[in-house]
């Protein structure tokens, strides 16, 4: 018996259309995962683009879904946000 979690260096979720910094936003995810608190990440879109750098403020694991919140530290653009987007489709 045993408990499977997977720890994750980026969010990836349906994210909102308008992500504000300095902002809150909350999450839910399918599957049990622990986060790094208070540590940027990555917050990526189903579609594996790069939306933000973001810091996981708490999270909670039930059965089978973890969820949370976040604050949003820089909303990426241009030519930065093209690249960040490449590695996470190149690292799928």
């Amino acid at each position: 018996m045993g408990f499977q979690i997977k720890f994750n260096w980026v969010l990836q979720i349906n994210a909102p259309s308008i992500l504000e910094v300095r902002e809150t936003y909350e999450f839910s995810k399918e599957g049990n995962r622990a986060f790094p608190l208070n540590a940027p990440i990555d917050l990526i879109d189903m579609d594996r683009n790069c939306l933000a750098k973001i810091k996981i403020l708490e999270f909670t694991n039930e059965e089978g879904r973890t969820s949370g919140s976040f604050i949003v530290v820089k909303v990426y653009q241009g030519e930065e946000k093209k690249i960040l987007t490449n590695y996470w489709l190149e690292n799928q």
